[in-house]
């Protein structure tokens, strides 16, 4: 045997000695390693291989949360170690591999592919009322549900990040997202999703807020701190998308523009952050609609077009789960599908 193809052999056994003392199944790009991609001087290289995950050993009390905190600086990302190593837990001393990029981009499988539940809600009530709302005991049945089997929250952001093919989402991710910008959420629903670990995507129509049993800017600033995602249902919460009688079309593109335009800048002045999420007011959508929206500046659209996402789904046409006082909780849980299977030949 030639010393070249000695070495090689010798690299080789070395990262398998690695990955058997680890004691976990782990997927690197050994070709990436052991033969690097080169290029002419001066140039970058695009097909550079992702970061490889790093190996630690577990401290005493060590969990998953804190690992990522440590590593990933982001308790929340504690699901990508869970995931990567299989377990959910470990002990002192214990080889860990800490994932440093996505290993898991668009939920493909060897069976079919990654699908993504966003709920619509319209309001969490403490008894029945307005119509679409839900009681309060429906919607803690529906999220003692989700935690039991293992679904994590996530954000609008991380939903189009995996629609772009950049981010990774845990293997059962839900979307929650509320049409309101009622006191009854924020009474109601969000003591239960704190209960349970969940955070909600809100989306107001911004006249309404401050009114008489409505959410005031303050709360909704604090339930962004919380992690909550505060997006925009127009002005009014109406639909956008009807014309007034003889109004020309012109006019009409213009009114909506204004509409759309007008409310994301009250957002964005009262919570001092980017508005880029909006819900179709009344579920009603067109394509003049997704233009103004796209010309103003919001990166995603969600209808309430019922379905699940991919990651080759369309951001402008986001479907929702709509969820009111006739979902079962056995209607509820036929809806939640995280993967697809399908053969992707």
């Amino acid at each position: 045997m030639s010393d070249q193809a000695g070495n090689f052999f010798q690299h080789w056994k070395t990262l398998a000695s690695v990955m058997v003392i680890a004691g976990m199944a782990w997927v690197v790009t050994i070709v990436g390693i052991l033969f690097p991609a080169t290029g002419h001087a001066g140039e970058s290289n695009p097909r550079s291989a992702p970061p490889l995950p790093r190996l630690v050993r577990a401290g005493q009390g060590d969990t998953p949360e804190t690992l990522a905190s440590r590593y990933l600086n982001d308790a929340g990302r504690a699901w990508t170690i869970v995931e990567y190593n299989g377990v959910d837990a470990f002990t002192e001393g214990q080889a860990v591999l800490i994932p440093i990029a996505p290993f898991r981009r668009g939920g493909l499988a060897s069976d079919g592919y990654q699908t993504v539940p966003v709920l619509a809600y319209t309001d969490i009530a403490e008894s029945p009322g307005e119509p679409g709302q839900i009681v309060r005991t429906d919607f803690e049945a529906q999220l003692a549900w989700l935690k039991g089997n293992n679904f994590n929250s996530i954000r609008p952001e991380d939903l189009i990040a995996f629609m772009d093919f950049t981010g990774q989402l845990p293997r059962r991710a839900v979307l929650i997202s509320v049409d309101t910008q009622s006191r009854q959420f924020f009474d109601f629903g969000l003591p239960l999703l704190q209960k349970y670990g969940f955070t909600a995507t809100l989306f107001v129509a911004t006249r309404g807020v401050g009114r008489k049993s409505a959410m005031t800017w303050e709360q909704l600033e604090m339930l962004q701190q919380m992690g909550f995602t505060i997006g925009c249902r127009g002005r009014s919460g109406r639909s956008l998308t009807r014309r007034q009688k003889g109004q020309r079309s012109e006019n009409h593109f213009k009114w909506m523009a204004a509409e759309l335009r007008q409310a994301k800048q009250t957002i964005e002045i009262r919570l001092g952050t980017a508005c880029k999420f909006l819900a179709c007011p009344e579920g009603d959508t067109n394509a003049l609609l997704v233009a103004a929206a796209v010309k103003i500046g919001y990166t995603a659209i969600f209808s309430r077009k019922t379905g699940v996402t991919p990651f080759f789904g369309d951001r402008y046409t986001i479907p929702r789960i709509v969820i009111d006082p006739h979902t079962t909780l056995s209607s509820f849980t036929d809806q939640m599908t995280p993967m697809n299977q399908a053969e992707l030949n």
